[in-house]
């Protein structure tokens, strides 16, 4: 081989395997989630891995968690770098303040830039007002929940619960819980950082005053202590879904937390129980869900939410330190306590995304974001395809433009609902839910379809179409059993990187949901992934060398997706070079006459 082509194809598998070595670990996504450097500039070069772009202030207990449970995969170095994200913070000139009640105690530092505001002019001499303030703030949140019936976060000897008064808004973050020691085989204690004011431009102080911030980061951080006193293995997302709802609980003037839903709404087609990364706010995962918790507590009462975790509470990890999936768990509480489904009330509630018709915060309904429609349609006739993980939705519109009588047929597989309004009223189906006749279409009318994934299996389809064209549909045959912990169904590349956290992961299940399951070709592609991966993805999960096959196999996609314009015309130079010898030899047979035809 030319030497030319020799250096090229050294430099690609160079770059391949360099790339499929550093990305089995997550020692780069954690140095970079916390703000610290490590030499791997290859990597980055390559994939330029920057997943992280919300601006927005949210909870910093998922990274921390992911780290705990990821501690034993990071080298020696990386834990020597992070150890002291899973340490008491050290504060300079560190004081310390017992809350009246003697259930909290308030560290903050007398100097620097985690010192609070030094204000004293009232309450206890010495000590800065803000500090107090915090300390009263707790007590009430404490206070709260006990009336709720939920049971106080664990401390060692019942002594104070810890929490720290730092500047966290350079890290983006109001509040952070970290979990601490083992007090049974389930509940672990914790303590907690919040941010030392809430005056920074993140926490929008025009918006929403340092007492209210302070309020809410209380009630949803102080929640996620109780969570790791009822079970350690908690699902992230809803342990987000549940702080974030009960903030409105606690404090209903504030709300904050509607700023959530419009992200959750715009990407409806993910999962309900969608993984908890560093795009959590921008695309609803777990804090956009709180408003689920909403429809159940408005349901069977706010008593349900608790029952949940009490529930949770009995259960161990189902292996390796893994998290509990929350989905499997609300639907048994449901059929055992409630007499429903969450099959049923995850339709409920996507209906009621639409109708609006909330019962609970009745001063607050018009803050709840109105339904996002997947695509509208004003020209027919119409024939389209959706394919929808489990438990997620779409909408879709139909407007007029002189289509008098309009038919919409359905051809789905068995785990889709369907239903359709016309102008706000639901609009019975006729021939046994395959069909939706508007018999008297207006130019003011608008007419809505919502399909739902109602089943906790992947892949589930719908075709509609105005005209009666059918697309065939196919049954997928792979159970879910936990999208938080296999990366929102990409479950190959999370067996091969070994967490859903890892930024390739994430890169490829962007891809999969800007790109794949925008269009027909993509969609097929996903639901046969979903049908045929599950099992080798829990076999290749079991062998190390099988991790690593499958990161160097994956490396090539992965670079692709990151880069597509560059990934193509390198293969593009590639086939020009690899070419010129090939020809060479074919014009060297031919003047000899080996030519064969």
């Amino acid at each position: 081989m030319n030497s030319i082509h020799t250096r090229l194809l050294l430099v690609i598998v160079t770059l391949v395997f360099s790339q499929s070595v550093s990305a089995g670990p997550l020692d780069d996504y954690y140095l970079q989630q916390f703000g610290e450097a490590k030499s791997v500039q290859l990597q980055k070069a390559i994939l330029s891995v920057s997943v992280d772009t919300q601006e927005s202030a949210r909870c910093g207990m998922p990274l921390k968690k992911g780290l705990r449970r990821d501690w034993d995969l990071l080298e020696a170095s990386t834990q020597k770098v992070l150890a002291k994200q899973l340490a008491y913070p050290t504060l300079e000139s560190e004081s310390t303040f017992n809350s009246a009640a003697g259930h909290f105690k308030i560290h903050y530092a007398s100097t620097g830039t985690d010192a609070p505001p030094p204000t004293d002019v009232s309450g206890v001499i010495g000590v800065p007002d803000w500090v107090e303030t915090v300390a009263a703030t707790f007590e009430n949140v404490y206070t709260s929940y006990i009336n709720m019936g939920y049971q106080p976060a664990p401390t060692v000897a019942a002594a104070p619960y810890d929490i720290y008064l730092l500047d966290l808004a350079p890290q983006k973050y109001y509040g952070v819980t970290t979990s601490d020691q083992f007090v049974s085989s389930t509940a672990v204690t914790s303590w907690m950082e919040i941010d030392n004011n809430f005056t920074d431009s993140i926490y929008n102080p025009t918006i929403y005053l340092p007492l209210q911030s302070l309020q809410i980061t209380a009630a949803h951080e102080y929640h996620h202590a109780i969570q790791y006193g009822y079970n350690y293995y908690f699902d992230i997302w809803y342990a987000e879904a549940t702080s974030t709802w009960i903030e409105d609980e606690l404090y209903d003037g504030v709300n904050q937390l509607y700023n959530y839903i419009p992200a959750w709404f715009s990407n409806s087609t993910k999962s309900l129980d969608l993984a908890v990364g560093a795009d959590a706010v921008s695309v609803g995962a777990g804090y956009g869900r709180w408003i689920f918790n909403r429809y159940l507590a408005e349901k069977y009462t706010p008593a349900m939410i608790r029952t949940a975790w009490e529930k949770l509470a009995s259960l161990p990890s189902p292996g390796g330190g893994a998290d509990i999936p929350m989905v499997p768990v609300l639907d048994s509480l449901l059929s055992s306590t409630y007499s429903s489904t969450l099959s049923d009330d995850f339709f409920g509630f996507t209906k009621r995304v639409y109708t609006r018709d909330w019962t609970n915060h009745a001063y607050d309904i018009s803050k709840i974001h109105v339904y996002s429609p997947v695509a509208t349609f004003s020209t027919y006739p119409v024939n389209s395809t959706v394919t929808l993980p489990h438990y997620a939705f779409a909408y879709y519109d139909f407007t007029t433009s002189g289509v008098t009588f309009l038919t919409i047929y359905i051809n789905k597989t068995s785990g889709i609902k369907t239903a359709m309004f016309k102008n706000g009223s639901e609009i019975t189906a006729e021939t046994n839910g395959t069909s939706y006749v508007v018999s008297d279409f207006r130019p003011t009318d608008k007419v809505v379809l919502l399909i739902a994934n109602t089943t906790n299996t992947d892949g589930h389809t719908a075709n509609f179409s105005t005209d009666g064209t059918s697309t065939v549909v196919t049954e997928p045959t792979t159970s879910t059993t936990s999208a938080s912990g296999g990366g929102g169904g990409c479950f190959i590349a999370t067996a091969a990187y070994g967490s859903y956290l890892h930024p390739q992961v994430q890169q490829l299940r962007h891809f999969r949901d800007n790109y794949l399951l925008t269009n027909a070709a993509g969609r097929a592609f996903v639901a046969l992934y979903y049908r045929c991966s599950p099992p080798l993805a829990d076999f290749i999960a079991q062998h190390e060398f099988l991790r690593g096959v499958a990161r160097l196999l994956l490396t090539p996609i992965v670079i692709a997706v990151v880069h597509p314009l560059a990934s193509g015309a390198t293969l593009l130079l590639a086939a020009i070079m690899l070419s010129r010898p090939l020809r060479r030899r074919y014009l060297e047979r031919v003047v000899v006459g080996q030519v064969q035809y």
